[in-house]
């Protein structure tokens, strides 16, 4: 098959469009969480996910689950809503003319039919295989809740080519989800936070610098200072509005996630263990991390 990227793009630009109603999701492309509500009515977003994408064939996945309970050790509710539906798109463009996308993998989700019909209506795709569905595996699990009910359902994507070099984290060893690793990632959140606490923006830059290099490489962006510009790094260190919240540890979990090749800290909300608290309005502010380890056994911000 001929590549579609490699025949059309010289800059590809690589979108997620989500809609999302009457269900909580977890969406992923290539075990990387692009969007997680658990409360979610009806929204539609669309996520620029160069940073995701791997040359070759991708994987879509989309984790749905019935909604979340207001109080959170009641669990779930015992059903899906009658209107839940998801819908996900992958597509790509030349960078800047949305006039030449083309869908390179989609699902289109309805968890409350019969398995054997819940994606039935998903776009067929040249050169793309079936939605694959599962409701068999190990729900979510946090450590104040575990989501009893889930489906996950996968898809494979046409394949894309860039010129993109292979992600540090894609080459790293599987991540051991042992209590070793978790206290020496947390102690790199905590050096993290200490530097916003003491408001010390050379040191975010620095340990910033591995992600704004690659986040420069995937936006085709001058360098990894355009990277830290691009992404606003330290930008909340001035931030008068709002405050930096307390370190916190208490229910927070050793997430491990990119088939086993990276891995966060965070609650069963997604936060990790600081925030940044509005003053005035009910706002939380969060930053999403993500680590690999170096072969030092290094743990390296990438995503």
């Amino acid at each position: 098959m001929l590549n579609v990227q490699a025949a059309d793009y010289k800059q590809p630009e690589f979108t997620l469009e989500l809609t999302i109603t009457g269900v909580g999701v977890d969406i992923r492309l290539n075990d990387i969480s692009i969007e997680r509500e658990d409360f979610s009515g009806h929204s539609t977003m669309t996520y620029d996910v160069n940073e995701s994408v791997i040359s070759g064939i991708n994987q879509l996945k989309v984790v749905t689950f019935p909604f979340m309970n207001k109080v959170w050790s009641e669990g779930q509710t015992k059903e899906y809503h009658e209107e839940a539906e998801v819908k996900v798109a992958l597509y790509v463009n030349e960078q800047g003319h949305s006039d030449n996308k083309k869908m390179l993998s989609q699902i289109h989700l309805r968890p409350r039919l019969a398995l054997e019909k819940m994606a039935s209506e998903s776009i067929l795709i040249e050169g793309v295989g079936e939605v694959i569905l599962d409701d068999k595996s190990r729900p979510l699990s946090f450590p104040v809740i575990t989501f009893d009910k889930q489906i996950t359902a996968t898809r494979k994507s046409l394949p894309v080519q860039s010129n993109y070099p292979r992600w540090a984290w894609q080459d790293r060893e599987i991540i051991k989800d042992i209590q070793e690793n978790y206290d020496s990632l947390l102690a790199v959140y905590h050096e993290i936070y200490d530097a916003f606490k003491n408001k010390d923006r050379q040191k975010l830059l620095e340990l910033h610098a591995p992600r704004a290099a690659e986040y420069a490489i995937a936006y085709y962006l001058g360098g990894v200072n355009a990277g830290h510009k691009f992404m606003n790094t330290g930008e909340r260190v001035n931030d008068t509005d709002s405050k930096l919240s307390e370190f916190r540890t208490k229910n927070t979990k050793f997430d491990i996630y990119a088939d086993g090749r990276m891995a966060r800290i965070v609650d069963v909300a997604q936060y990790h263990p600081f925030v940044f608290l509005h003053k005035t309005m009910n706002i939380v502010h969060t930053m999403k991390f993500g680590f690999y380890k170096n072969q030092k056994g290094e743990w390296i911000m990438i995503r």
